[in-house]
């Protein structure tokens, strides 16, 4: 009996055993075929990576080239400190001998390591770009005692005219992590560059190209023993703008030091000729990764360098608004050529009274425009009331973005009634439409908007606008439509146009001999009158006018519009008018190759005018 109990507990014993040496090596047989089989290509690469690494070669981006194929970014070859995070056991030693060695802040390779947290630790992460010989010599001579450091080159983006043109062109950076997980960039990866602004965020996708990869052999401390393979990178396309670095040099001295901007385009076809926002910025500072104290430094500038004023600030548009008024009283029969007011420098509606520049007597179309005489907008504003006068701004382009081919163009605001009521939940007052009839109150544009609106009364036509020469990556050019205004009407405000440059109007300082430029000017207040009248002069300062001017040449066969405002610059017709001015002479005399006019003598301005608001 007892020797049967032995048996029956022997026989469980070696059940248990069997059973666990069957789960061992049915556990050793998972691992193999795992390691083997299921991840044998993970495995392998790990092996291979104790001697072979795989670099990635950036290729370089497509230039930027102006409308005459002259180069505005192109590519410089550059070094670049890289980090192989597997390599090391302290990454904080290694950041801490980069600070004392060659002086880096350590918070900002802390900043760069986090956002390089999500890509997995046998990936290079590049800490700092643009090395200098100095400090590449420091790190190849530190290769035993660093192995986890190491030197790359790489194509780095370069700006050949440093801010000229920046905000067209735009810059790049490195990609973010929200980019990464953007469809638009799926094949992007941790170590890109990309476009952050300009045609080099617009045009990405054609402007990157495709990298290389190059297979060496190291040795145990991570140093090149042997090249096995080499993938050429393939360099991005090439893009040309419809920009001329001539205009857009010369529009930007213009405008100088003074806060502002100024829109030329061909009214045939859209093209930007030139497109000037002031201040500007560098983008060769982007290029190699901006420090946390630059980027405060221009994000806190009170200019605002980074603001593109041309397509993504809005303005009061001033007397200019007067033309689009024009052709819409012709276009609704309120006026006509002959229709005339008598202009005494000032008029009372609903109790109040609106002024005048000056008392210009008996005046019709013609005269209103050349000498802008805001009684007879006045009138003609009270006759159409506020929501007419919005349709109307609506045709020529406000209020909507024209849809340039750059980032974060804004609308503007052309005001309604139903506007008013949906959003401030207030009435409109007629009172209100008197003002928006000069330009003034709560309408306000971009000087692109300004610059199309110009472009579609010297033509009639209202092409796309582009900054991008055709053709165009998507293919195809969309057909140019035909706006429905009555030529005779839109003739009957260019001769208006004409009289205000070319008959001592206000815009006489916009004038090119043998050019019939034709434009009008605009001064836009900031504040009211009545208020401005209370101010000290110190403050009076502070709520300069913005000066306007905007005008086609020639009169006939239109070839060039010019927008142009200067931010307090006073009145239109001394401070935008002769921007204008220089920018159709130089157009003129670059198409017709007549010798530029010396500096001396194109900044002889005699004579006298008409101030307007």
């Amino acid at each position: 009996m007892e020797f049967n109990q032995d048996n029956r507990i022997l026989f469980a014993r070696l059940r248990f055993l069997q059973i666990v040496i069957l789960l061992v090596l049915a556990a050793f047989t998972l691992r193999v075929w795992q390691i083997t089989v299921a991840r044998y290509s993970y495995y392998t690469e790990l092996a291979e990576r104790n001697q072979l690494r795989n670099i990635t070669v950036l290729a370089p981006r497509g230039f930027i080239t102006d409308r005459e194929g002259r180069i505005l970014a192109d590519n410089v070859n550059s070094f670049s400190l890289v980090l192989y995070r597997d390599k090391t056991d302290c990454i904080e030693c290694t950041l801490d001998k980069l600070s004392r060695g060659l002086g880096f802040d350590k918070n900002e390779l802390l900043s760069v390591l986090e956002k390089n947290r999500i890509v997995p630790s046998f990936n290079p992460v590049t800490l700092v770009e643009k090395l200098t010989l100095p400090q590449v010599s420091w790190v190849l001579a530190r290769y035993r005692e660093c192995p986890e450091l190491d030197i790359t080159e790489a194509p780095k983006r370069h700006y050949r005219h440093s801010s000229l043109a920046s905000h067209i062109i735009g810059y790049v950076g490195r990609i973010s992590p929200e980019e990464l997980a953007s469809p638009s960039y799926q094949d992007a990866k941790p170590s890109h560059t990309v476009g952050k602004s300009g045609v080099e965020k617009v045009y990405n996708s054609q402007l990157m190209g495709q990298d290389g990869v190059r297979t060496v052999l190291v040795d145990s401390i991570g140093r090149i023993r042997e090249e096995l393979k080499f993938q050429q990178p393939l360099k991005g396309s090439d893009i040309t703008l419809s920009i001329d670095i001539d205009l857009q040099e010369l529009a930007e001295q213009e405008l100088g030091d003074r806060a502002g901007a100024l829109v030329a385009l061909d009214p045939e076809n859209g093209e930007i000729l030139a497109l000037a926002s002031m201040p500007g910025f560098d983008p060769n500072s982007f290029s190699s990764g901006i420090s946390q104290k630059q980027w405060g430094a221009l994000i806190n500038d009170p200019g605002k360098p980074l603001l593109n004023r041309a397509t993504g600030s809005v303005f009061a548009p001033g007397s200019i608004f007067k033309v689009i008024l024009a052709v819409a009283g012709l276009e609704t029969g309120l006026i006509n050529e002959k229709t005339s007011v008598f202009c005494g420098g000032s008029i009372t509606l609903y109790g109040r009274p609106f002024r005048c520049t000056s008392s210009h007597g008996e005046v019709r179309l013609k005269e209103a425009l050349q000498h802008s005489c805001n009684i007879y907008f006045y009138l003609l504003g009270q006759k159409m009331g506020i929501d007419r006068i919005a349709e109307f701004s609506t045709r020529f382009g406000l209020g909507v973005p024209a849809g340039l081919d750059l980032p974060n163009e804004v609308s503007g605001l052309v005001p309604t009634s139903e506007w008013k009521r949906r959003v401030l939940g207030e009435p409109w007052y007629a009172g209100e439409t008197i003002s928006v009839s000069i330009g003034q109150g709560r309408i306000n544009a971009t000087p692109l908007q300004i610059a199309r609106a110009i472009g579609i009364i010297a033509t009639g036509k209202v092409p796309p606008v582009h900054v991008l020469k055709p053709p165009y990556p998507a293919g195809g050019e969309a057909p140019i439509p035909e706006v429905s205004f009555s030529t005779e009407h839109l003739e009957a405000v260019r001769e208006g146009m004409w009289s205000a440059v070319n008959d001592w109007g206000t815009g006489w300082r916009a004038k090119v001999d043998g050019f019939d430029v034709c434009g009008k000017t605009g001064t836009a207040q900031l504040i009211s009158q009545e208020v401005r009248e209370k101010l000290s002069d110190e403050a009076k300062e502070k709520f300069t006018h913005n000066a306007w001017f905007a005008g086609f040449a020639p009169l006939e066969k239109p070839e060039i519009v010019v927008a142009v405002i200067v931010q307090s610059g006073g009145g239109g017709g001394a401070s935008a008018a002769p921007v204008a001015g220089r920018i159709f002479d130089a157009y003129y005399r670059k198409t017709r190759g007549i010798e530029p006019v010396p500096a001396a003598e194109s900044a002889d301005e005699s004579g006298a005018g008409n101030g307007e608001l």
